[in-house]
């Protein structure tokens, strides 16, 4: 492991590794065996919904995400700070309320007991993504904060 890796990084790498078996699998089985694993199908596209919601922390906190940079050369310098207070205060407003609304889904599919189709797993282990994630990606964007104060 890089010594520069995120924590976020290294489960990205092993969710996707563990997709690519499946996904090899599946086809190797549908194709060679005329069986198809339907298992596979769901469980990977889940595994992608965790590996994209963890990208958002390792994107914002490597500098990333899609950025207009026109403004940063038209606008004066001592406007700049305060753009650049505004950004993060907006960042961090976005994060909480996707952890707000997050937690909400969470908990109506935990208290309505939905479940996936082919799996049967609980539904909330899915949408428990979002506001983990938007912890996390808060916790990145603090850290960002504090290194370049």
């Amino acid at each position: 492991m890089k010594k520069n890796m995120l924590v976020e990084e290294f489960i990205i790498a092993i969710l996707l590794c563990i997709m690519v078996f499946m996904v090899c699998a599946q086809v190797l089985s549908r194709y060679v065996l005329h069986k198809s694993l339907s298992h596979t199908e769901e469980l990977v596209r889940y595994m992608f919904v965790w590996m994209t919601f963890l990208g958002v922390s390792v994107a914002a906190f490597r500098g990333k995400h899609l950025s207009v940079t026109l403004g940063t050369y038209i606008i004066p310098e001592r406007f700049l700070a305060v753009i650049k207070k505004l950004y993060v205060l907006s960042a961090i407003l976005l994060t909480v309320i996707i952890f707000w609304f997050g937690s909400r889904v969470v908990f109506l599919q935990l208290i309505t007991g939905q479940t996936t189709a082919a799996l049967g797993m609980p539904m909330w282990v899915i949408g428990l993504a979002v506001p983990v994630c938007a912890v996390v990606l808060l916790i990145r964007i603090v850290i960002l904060v504090k290194n370049h104060i």
